[in-house]
């Protein structure tokens, strides 16, 4: 039956039509909850803005609209990019990373893939550098705050043999010029940023955050700068792993019993730890059953609802959270990380495996499925693509392990981000706490070097104002020592030491350093408390893992037993050794942290007799000659201080101290070494000292003859805060790195072959995962497939990858598209795949290909409840149909194909791999793609344009959660969404 499609009612209701943008469109991502569109804009791989779909193409600027009403929400500018990118760091670095970016080149940075998070709050942000931003949308849709990434993931430093060539970079050249063998394309880069440019970026951001540009964090982003710059200038060992493909799924969890008592015990810290302004527990006293609300309040009010928090806001998640995985691909290396942060796969990919060049890879794409099997797509040309699957079967063994190790490395990297920049805040405030009566500590300082009471080049000159002040303590005015009385006597009728002004200053020191109390109990004692409880429950989950087997690595893995992929027999991820060392390395830093709070209090004491002290003296000294009635005698009387005080200033100047101000690198304050309470030690140094007292004697020392030479405390040296906090640092970033270690020794890989894209001139090829659950999606893919043993029920369900793409055959002079469905189980047992064929409407061909699925996982759903019920699955082209020589329509086709008749093909493997084959008439069914569904399958079309240009290839976006499709040319500029489920609603409200 034929008939004019011309006279056919189209479907797809425009949203946006013919919307131009300022610049070439190289990227677009669809955000699968709320109605965001991101764009990339700026640079082309080729000036003409022609080429595949997916094509290498850079992008400088990302805009951010609303696919509705298409208002801008926010813009990122690439000075932000680059600024964001050069201060990428690894929070537990494990060596991996490019320290201070000595590997990076910053001079061509751009954009290369725009991919959001599962849940839609997090827009992630490739870079030509091998950098990866996290961008909450939240904050950065925040009126008059500038677009700044929550967190970011640093590029990592590959071995040798992987890495590309140097990219050669002019040294004042704004752009860089590659020219091809045909010699009509060329590739634009960013311009290199000067100092200046960054340097007044970031005190603009500083100001607005209400802060001051400090000038030793300017010095150092000057010195990173001039690192980037010589880089620039032809550093021969720049390396840059560019980014080719990024995706973010959520995995499911299985639904049986394990879950629903494992998560009962998981995030309970705001029941166990003491309310602070750290912690924010609010259910301290609370009904436990209220456990779920109260504990997304308290990550409401630790990371604030607006965006406006210190911490990570809510893109940091707990152990309740749905568990997701990013996966990134650059030019030399697989990294999966979970929920988005910890990277638990770092996977080089050897030379005959990637085929990678800057120059001729054309399309990557990636494809993860719930049960960890990953699917690459790397198409070198238009000839040429390959299909790799990997999996992991101890990743499936231990997800649930994963779930709660993967939210503790987020949160223990919080704590100690917090505690290191909680010393720096600490260590100034305390230093400008003190620095009122440093001065006058100075001045007496400097009275007894004019007296010549202390040489001016005396090695320790706090130690001999020290023994000054003692003896002026137990001597007063001596004629023995008149040259010291006397500056003593000048210091204290000084008259900035009048009475009034003394109270005052005292009052602003005393409560200076209860601020810096204050502060510290909130910047680092709380976190300590906090990072101490985190790694007693890693340290119980490791003695879970181990005790059924023991963790094993390298050699020792394969002689256990590997290739495991039942959970009773998979490996630990890690070792006992090391949960033990990190737990009694965090309760030294936890004990070392009281230390220090109690040496704060302790200084507050002798604060308090000091100023007394000093107050007396002072009324006593100006008192000294008057008459018996006078004024300065009544306040000397007034005034005067009990015997006990005078004793515990005399005992604590008596005390020496236990270092010296040139041990530190920086000068002391006074104040400290008169009070005898070295804090700064504690900041700045490897190791202090403090005195202990000794255990109580048994009769047998009391009464032995050297029991009188026995003192009543003992000097005892223990780490610092720094020492203590970097020594938990490497031990955590050790510990993390052990499940990589037994991840990558469990891998496995596949190469998947399929017959019909081998002798192709323009091959298209999609991919897409689906979970596929009989009782609710009635598909041919799930016939004479097996139980799967997770799922505790009587109907079938199952993970499997769907492949999509052009074929070579063709049939009746048609096109054909050959889709392919691979179940992929948890052992990685691949025993068949099915395929179907279908046929092409007459004078089509495809120019892109993209799966419309709906797959339960991106829907805005309670964290509690989550649905993973899949939805609508179809599959959508985009059509070139010639109607003469000279004319050409582009057209949008989509249809489903869970009701086609797919041939089940089993042992499809060679010594090469998995092969999919080609189209057999004699065995294969082909459905016809028409708008009748009397003459093949039911189908909806839109004609969207005419084409003038035929080398100008249109792009396409869809999203299944959002049921909308994106169109976009990058050499037009033009960009269009379009309603692709109008028709559910007519649909749903006929059935009722």
């Amino acid at each position: 039956m034929s008939f004019d499609i011309d006279e056919q009612p189209q479907s797809f209701t425009p949203i946006q039509t013919n919307r131009r943008l300022p610049q070439s469109i190289c990227s677009v991502a669809l955000c699968p909850t709320m109605d965001l569109i991101a764009v990339g804009l700026g640079g082309s791989s080729s000036s003409s803005g022609s080429g595949s779909p997916g094509s290498n193409r850079y992008f400088m600027t990302i805009v951010v609209f609303r696919t509705i009403s298409w208002q801008k929400m926010f813009s990122i500018a690439q000075s932000d990019l680059v600024s964001a990118a050069a201060g990428a760091q690894d929070e537990l670095d494990d060596g991996h990373a490019a320290h201070n970016n000595e590997e990076i080149s910053t001079a061509i940075i751009g954009g290369t893939n725009l991919t959001w998070s599962p849940d839609g709050r997090t827009l992630a942000v490739a870079l030509t550098n091998g950098v990866l931003l996290c961008y909450d949308i939240e904050s950065c849709a925040s009126p008059g705050m500038p677009p700044t990434p929550i967190f970011s993931l640093p590029c990592l430093s590959l071995p040798s043999q992987v890495r590309s060539e140097p990219t050669p970079m002019g040294t004042s050249e704004a752009t860089l010029v590659e020219e091809k063998n045909n010699g009509n394309s060329a590739r634009t880069y960013s311009p290199i940023l000067t100092r200046s440019m960054t340097d007044a970026r970031r005190k603009r951001l500083m100001r607005m955050a209400g802060k001051t540009p400090s000038k030793h964090k300017q010095e150092e982003e000057e010195h990173t700068m001039n690192v980037i710059h010589q880089q620039a200038k032809g550093n021969s060992h720049s390396r840059c792993l560019e980014i080719k493909s990024v995706c973010w799924k959520r995995i499911r969890h299985r639904h049986d019993q394990e879950w629903y008592f494992r998560k009962y015990y998981l995030d309970r810290s705001s029941f166990f730890l003491p309310p602070c302004h750290y912690t924010m527990n609010e259910t301290h006293g609370m009904n436990v059953i209220a456990g779920d609300s109260m504990h997304l309040m308290k990550q409401n009010m630790l990371f604030g609802s607006d965006g406006s928090g210190d911490g990570y806001k809510h893109a940091y998640p707990s152990a309740k959270n749905p568990l997701s995985m990013l996966a990134v691909l650059n030019k030399g290396a697989l990294l999966l990380y979970l929920n988005g942060r910890y990277r638990i796969i770092s996977m080089p990919l050897i030379n005959n495996e990637t085929k990678f060049d800057s120059h001729s890879v054309e399309k990557v794409l990636l494809v993860l499925t719930s049960n960890f099997h990953i699917l690459t797509t790397q198409q070198a040309s238009k000839e040429s693509v390959r299909y790799m699957l990997y999996n992991f079967p101890t990743l499936v063994g231990h997800r649930y392990n994963l779930q709660f190790i993967s939210s503790s490395y987020m949160s223990i990297s919080q704590h100690i981000s917090t505690m290191k920049s909680g010393m720096e805040e600490t260590q100034n405030a305390w230093c400008a706490a003190l620095r009122q009566l440093d001065m006058k500590f100075d001045q007496l300082l400097n009275l007894l070097k004019k007296y010549n009471v202390i040489k001016e080049n005396s090695d320790n000159q706090e130690e001999l104002m020290r023994n000054e002040l003692l003896k002026y303590i137990l001597g007063g005015h001596s004629s023995r020592s008149s040259d010291c009385s006397n500056a003593m006597d000048q210091f204290f009728t000084h008259p900035m030491m009048n009475d009034q002004l003394l109270v005052r200053l005292f009052r602003s020191v005393v409560a200076n350093v209860a601020g810096v109390e204050s502060l510290f109990r909130k910047k680092i004692l709380a976190p300590c408390r906090s990072f101490l409880f985190d790694v007693e429950e890693l340290h119980g989950l490791g003695k879970a893992m181990n005790r059924e087997r023991k963790y094993a690595c390298g050699d020792l893995l394969s002689a256990t037993g590997t290739k495991d992929k039942y959970l009773g027999s998979l490996p630990a991820l890690m070792d006992d050794d090391t949960c033990d060392r990190l737990c009694e390395a965090v309760k030294i830093l936890y004990m070392i942290s009281e230390q220090c709070v109690c040496q704060i209090v302790e200084m507050r004491y002798r604060l308090e007799c000091l100023t007394k002290w000093i107050r007396a003296t002072a009324s006593q000294v100006k008192a000294r000659g008057t008459a018996a009635d006078s004024v300065q005698r009544e306040n000397a009387r007034t005034r005067r201080i009990s015997d006990q005080i005078v004793q515990k200033v005399a005992t604590f100047l008596a005390t020496p101290l236990k270092s010296a101000s040139c041990e530190l690198g920086q000068k002391r304050g006074l104040t400290e070494s008169v009070l005898g309470v070295l804090l700064l030690d504690y900041f700045l140094k490897d190791a202090v000292y403090f005195e202990k007292m000794h255990d109580p004697l048994t009769p047998a020392q009391f009464n032995s003859s050297h029991s009188h030479s026995k003192e009543f405390h003992k000097v005892v040296e223990t780490p610092s805060l720094k020492a203590a906090l970097a020594v938990s640092r490497d031990i955590a970033s050790e510990l993390y790195c052990e499940p990589r270690t037994v991840m990558s020794s469990m891998m496995e890989k596949r190469e998947i072959i399929v017959e019909e894209v081998q002798n192709q001139s323009n091959i298209i090829s999609a991919t897409h995962s689906r979970f596929v659950d009989e009782m609710t999606v009635q598909s041919a893919i799930a016939d004479d497939h097996p139980l799967d043993s997770d799922a505790g029920s009587n109907h079938k369900k199952f993970n499997c990858i769907i492949i999509s793409n052009t074929c070579s055959s063709q049939l009746e002079h048609r096109q054909l598209v050959q889709i392919t469905a691979i179940p992929v189980p948890d052992s990685d047992c691949l025993l068949f795949y099915k395929t179907a064929f279908v046929q092409l409407p007459l004078d089509c061909t495809v120019v892109n290909m993209q799966f419309y699925g709906d797959d339960g996982d991106s829907t805005l759903t309670s964290e509690s409840s989550p649905s993973f019920e899949e939805g609508r699955q179809s599959l959508g082209l985009l059509l070139r149909r010639k109607l003469d020589e000279d004319r050409e329509n582009e057209e949008l086709w989509m249809f489903e194909y869970d009701g086609f008749i797919f041939q089940k093909v089993g042992e499809p493997f060679d010594s090469s791999g998995m092969v999919v084959r080609s189209f057999d008439p004699s065995m294969d069914t082909v459905e016809r793609l028409t708008l009748s569904e009397i003459d093949g399958i039911e189908s909806k079309w839109r004609c969207t344009k005419s084409v003038c240009a035929p080398n100008n290839i249109t792009d396409l976006a869809m999203s299944g959660s959002r049921g909308i499709a994106t169109l976009w040319c990058a050499y037009e500029r033009v960009i269009d969404i379009y309603d692709v489920e109008e028709d559910e609603e007519s649909s749903e409200s006929s059935e009722m």
